[in-house]
């Protein structure tokens, strides 16, 4: 409320997020999970003198290089642009909270972009001795970044103490901060183990081919051997809100309470348990079948399941950006009563300016749709306003807009899954008249908010 708003028509600003975000966490978990494949794999080859290793870590080191310093530093980039533009208070919030964990990230990822770059340019140019150096380099270099993210991930759905003493080391060593770690450790390892068969898949020699695809095929065995453990772990950690929204959902089918993320779960486990058996009766038992088509769907498999697990889990947060703390919208939870009182137009910076500008003009029940819906709707596609209103009229679309007001989860089934309503009674009912209007049911003008309530501050 305090920023400018990017309007994304049909998709909607969090998509535009999550679309890049997946994106850019099968590239970033590659990048971790790789770079202990190189290290490892150099490692045997130094030990035994495998100069056939030797050869296909060089050419997966020209994979590596491109698909983690050239996309996952784009993608990186594209999600700091667009969760500035889509949630700039949010954003604000973890810089300030976390300014010395993001400048020894920052640091970390510069020497592991460095030490990439020197491993892959320094193949036979060094010796084996100092080259597998730089692997181990660069494996210590990745894992720390990793070990710095996660603590900021981790917090945004479990910010444990830090709500009451805003010390960063409590939010950056928070519940599920450990077991966090462990499971994207797992992932890690699953994904490098499934980009390797890719590129073990076109190895000419079938029988150096045949080594190479048990040897990648091994590196999936942990995540689902540890991986439902843990899970149970991280599970136990978060607020049980959360756990609960899993079965009844922030959208239902209809059927009881199976929810959408209850089917996502469902899924997950199913692609998981085929991936296990695949790997183990595949790559595993019969290397010498595995093809490079196979390989292909085999990853697109795992990274299925990857998607679906990270989207479960920024699902989980919801109507928090930072649970219990910030929502959705940007608005803090301690926030609501007093811009309920005083009115959103009267406290938000921007958002004011943007209703009381006369050369703006705003239509001040669409400033705060903007400002308190959008983060979550679209007007005409994904979670359409339109469709949702349906055939209310405004008196209607009051009452439903009272109802969000409640903080009563008797007496307001959505609470838990959606933010309140932040705004005072004339706010609400223009609010409601910008939303009747938009299927043509919104009764005669527009109310008039007063001078004060949107005076700026």
């Amino acid at each position: 409320m305090n920023y400018p708003i990017w309007v994304v028509p049909y998709l909607g600003g969090p998509w535009v997020i999550g679309i890049i975000s997946i994106v850019h966490i099968f590239l970033s978990h590659f990048a971790v999970g790789g770079g202990a494949f190189l290290a490892l794999a150099e490692q045997i080859a130094y030990k035994r003198k495998n100069e056939n290793l030797y050869n296909y870590l060089k050419g997966h080191s020209r994979f590596f290089l491109i698909i983690t310093t050239v996309s996952g530093a784009v993608t990186g980039v594209g999600i700091w642009f667009s969760i500035s533009l889509v949630s700039p208070d949010g954003t604000a919030s973890l810089i300030q909270s976390f300014t010395l964990a993001w400048a020894l990230e920052y640091l970390f990822f510069v020497a592991e972009l460095a030490t990439a770059f020197v491993y892959y340019y320094t193949w036979d140019r060094v010796s084996k001795e100092t080259h597998l150096l730089l692997a181990r380099l660069y494996m210590v270099f990745s894992i720390m970044t990793l070990v710095i993210i996660n603590g900021i991930i981790t917090f945004m759905l479990t910010p444990g103490k830090w709500i009451e003493s805003h010390n960063w080391l409590d939010g950056f060593l928070n519940p599920t901060y450990f077991p966090g770690l462990i499971i994207r450790m797992l992932i890690m390892a699953a994904i490098a183990g499934m980009y390797a068969l890719v590129t073990s898949s076109r190895i000419p020699d079938p029988h150096f081919r045949t080594y190479m695809v048990r040897f990648c095929a091994k590196w999936l065995i942990p995540i689902f051997l540890l991986g439902p453990i843990v899970s149970f772990w991280y599970l136990n950690q978060i607020p049980q809100a959360a756990v609960q929204t899993i079965f009844t959902g922030i959208q239902t089918s209809g059927l009881g309470n199976f929810s959408i993320l209850a089917r996502a779960l469902y899924l997950s486990m199913v692609l998981s348990g085929t991936i296990i058996l695949f790997a183990f009766f595949g790559p595993y038992l019969n290397p010498r079948g595995f093809t490079f088509r196979i390989a292909i769907l085999f990853m697109i498999c795992g990274l299925s399941v990857t998607g679906t697990t990270e989207w479960m889990r920024e699902l989980l947060r919801k109507p928090y950006v930072v649970y219990n703390y910030m929502y959705s919208n940007g608005i803090r939870k301690t926030e609501v009563p007093d811009i309920t009182s005083a009115g959103f137009l009267n406290k938000g910076k921007w958002a004011s300016a943007l209703a009381n500008t006369p050369e703006c003009k705003a239509d001040p029940g669409e400033v705060i749709y903007r400002y308190q819906c959008m983060s979550c709707h679209t007007v005409d596609g994904y979670r359409s306003m339109k469709r949702m209103i349906g055939d209310r009229d405004e008196e209607s679309v009051v009452g439903f807009l009272n109802m969000l007001k409640e903080k009563d989860p008797e007496k307001n089934p959505y609470h838990g899954i959606m933010p309140p309503l932040a705004a005072n009674d004339t706010e609400l009912k223009s609010l409601a008249h910008y939303l009747a209007g938009l299927n043509g049911k919104a009764d005669g003008s527009a109310p008039k908010i007063s001078h004060s309530a949107q005076s700026v501050h």
